[in-house]
């Protein structure tokens, strides 16, 4: 998309490209706390969302969750990115995606966030609907510019699942 501002400077027009749409409000939970400042940094340089949320724990997730379904929806993440290992966690990173999508409605864009490439563990995430997998580093923005490209499929539920490498 391109959007075009009308003020001419020396019979120029001024254009900004707009590679992708921001997201409302983004979610990550995940039990490192430098991991939410690299993530938030990234985001922040890319323009990602609106707001942006980090929790510690799925146990804090599920609270919030909890508190937004099935009345006050509006308040909720529109995406959310769970680490796969959330130590001191009732639940993994799967089994909160799990309790997300059946629990609380869809609606929501959500996948894993992980240093793990485990085939199994993304074969029991794909089952229970996460729609993709980044694989985490310090360097994330990459990954995070290459999901943000694709992030309106995932929002209108038609794109694949996808690994981010």
């Amino acid at each position: 998309m391109v959007l075009v501002y009308g003020q001419k400077n020396k019979n120029k027009v001024l254009k900004l490209k707009l590679k992708f749409r921001m997201i409302d409000t983004l979610m990550l939970i995940d039990d490192e706390n430098l991991f939410h400042l690299v993530f938030e940094d990234a985001c922040s340089l890319l323009d990602m969302a609106l707001s942006f949320e980090a929790l510690d724990s799925s146990d804090e997730a599920d609270e919030k969750f909890k508190q937004w379904f099935p009345d006050n929806g509006e308040d909720r993440p529109e995406c959310v990115f769970v680490d796969l290992n959330i130590i001191g966690s009732s639940y993994d990173g799967i089994e909160m995606i799990r309790k997300i999508n059946f629990e609380y409605g869809d609606g929501v864009v959500i996948g894993i966030i992980s240093s793990s490439e485990d085939e199994d563990e993304i074969e029991r995430a794909k089952k229970v609907g996460a729609q993709f997998w980044i694989i985490k580093s310090d360097d994330i923005e990459p990954r995070l510019e290459e999901f943000m490209a694709d992030y309106e499929a995932y929002k209108s539920k038609t794109a694949p699942f996808k690994i981010y490498k």
